[in-house]
């Protein structure tokens, strides 16, 4: 099946980028269109002069099974029979789906509508991602194919639509709001008389009002699949609703920032809880994240309006090739003042993102200014008591230097008194006596010598002991020394 052209026969000039494309969606590992074992659901729903069918298709089977009696390629002759047969009523096709689809079925499917190469630009923008990527790719595409007599017999179109949904599955104080794309290809035939559409990912309102629109079978709701610029109109108008709740959410964030900063405080000894380190943290946090959502709401809303100018442009083309009908000509008017219309609800739009996001800055920069003034204040208290402190050590260090000079006073005299003292009391010990017929000569009792066998060892081991106490403090400081070297 992959080998298997995927556009229109009318399509002979193959488009490299396309080929391109189209082998990146068979091999791609983003998984663009599920697996033989996963999800496969299309909803269809086919109208004709005979009424309406809608049908859920849930495997691949019964795919082919349906495009093989719906979609077949037919001849001009049985062109001409089936427009006959439907009595002036167009024949229409709406697929809608979030490519619950095997690539195999899928080929299939484009290959039965003959949509041209142009598609897969906008299929490689949908599959799992990691990130938001494509989510800034947008496009336009509109092939035009004239008959024999130079009138339009058919045109197709495909383009991407930005729009803002409420997600399932947001975490309460999470942002409940995500920003998506919708896949709209449309393709109408004037010679058979014929609507196709492939439409993926659609909000969930248009869904809604496509099936109530599609499925209903009286006279008046047909006039919906008759003019083929309604659907257009229906997409386009759905942006706005979802588009503007999403903006107000963003505004009150802002506006909970705004009232938590407007109370900050700077004054060290005035703080509140909202000036703790990890409140303010937090708070740019916020900031950012919230910034980053509006510069992705301008640029989807941005992207949507070069895509409406693109269609306008295109749609200003179309008006120019006969043949020239009054019910065209109504249903193409209607359609450029829809989308002028549209266009300036975006514009509007715009202008109110970006008012937010200045908002968002201007808070941001006052956060900044407070933690620098209170980190002034925090500085300038930090400083004085650095400074008290270095008056107090001023002081300890005179009181130190006058205590060092008592001491030096108290070391002199004992360095004075202390001999004189020994002497006097080692007289006193009697071991030493002044001869009585000569003073100057001294006699030494025996007891000095059991004295001096008992003092002077004392006196060595004490001493001893001291040098030993000594050597291992100084060997344990040099240790520490040299470990301290090596920390890093």
């Amino acid at each position: 099946m992959s080998a298997e052209k995927v556009w229109s026969p009318y399509c002979i000039e193959e488009d490299m980028r396309t080929t391109q494309i189209t082998e990146s969606l068979t091999t791609s590992r983003d998984h663009a269109f599920s697996s033989q074992d996963e999800l496969f659901e299309v909803e269809v729903a086919e109208v004709t002069s005979q009424g309406t069918q809608d049908v859920c298709l849930r495997s691949a089977g019964e795919l082919e099974e349906h495009v093989s009696k719906y979609h077949s390629i037919s001849t001009a002759s049985d062109s001409e029979e089936g427009q006959t047969g439907t009595k002036g009523y167009s024949q229409g096709c709406f697929f809608w789906s979030r490519l619950p689809i095997t690539h195999s079925a899928a080929t299939t499917l484009i290959s039965a509508l003959q949509v041209f190469p142009q598609i897969h630009r906008h299929m490689a923008a949908f599959g799992e991602k990691r990130f938001p990527r494509d989510e800034g790719f947008a496009g336009f595409d509109l092939e035009t194919r004239l008959d024999g007599a130079g009138n339009l017999s058919s045109f197709e179109c495909s383009y991407l639509l930005k729009y803002i949904e409420r997600r399932d599955d947001a975490r309460p104080g999470s942002n409940p709001w995500a920003i998506r794309h919708a896949l709209i290809y449309q393709r109408v035939s004037y010679k058979e008389s014929k609507l196709s559409h492939i439409l993926i990912r659609l909000p969930t309102a248009v869904k809604k009002l496509l099936s109530t629109s599609i499925l209903k079978l009286d006279r008046q709701d047909s006039q919906f699949i008759e003019d083929w610029t309604n659907l257009h109109i229906t997409c386009f108008c759905s942006v706005d609703h979802d588009l503007h709740r999403f903006i107000n959410y963003l505004d009150e964030e802002i506006d909970k920032l705004f009232k938590r900063v407007i109370m900050a405080g700077v004054e060290p000894g005035k703080l509140n809880e909202f000036d703790a380190l990890t409140s303010t943290t937090n708070d740019f946090k916020s900031l950012q994240y919230l910034s980053d959502q509006l510069r992705r709401l301008m640029n989807i809303i941005q992207l949507n309006i070069l895509t409406m100018k693109c269609f306008q442009e295109k749609i200003r083309d179309l008006e120019k090739v006969p043949p020239h009908t009054t019910s065209q000509a109504d249903s193409v008017a209607r359609l450029l003042k829809r989308l002028s219309g549209i266009q300036s609800e975006h514009q509007f739009s715009l202008l109110n993102v970006s008012t937010i996001l200045e908002r968002a800055k201007a808070i941001s920069d006052q956060l900044r200014d407070t933690v620098s003034m209170r980190n002034g204040e925090f500085n300038k208290t930090s400083t004085a008591m650095t400074s008290r402190n270095t008056s107090a050590i001023v002081h300890l260090s005179d009181k130190s230097s006058r205590e060092a000079r008592v001491v030096k006073t108290l070391t002199v005299l004992a360095m004075v008194f202390v001999p004189a003292a020994f002497t006097a009391d080692f007289v006193q010990m009697g071991f030493v006596t002044i001869e009585q017929d000569s003073p100057m000569k001294w006699s030494a009792d025996p007891d000095l010598k059991i004295y001096a066998v008992l003092a002077i060892p004392l006196i060595t081991i004490t001493m001893l002991i001291y040098v030993l106490v000594e050597f291992i403090q100084t060997a344990r400081e040099k240790g520490e020394k040299a470990n301290e070297q090596f920390i890093v």
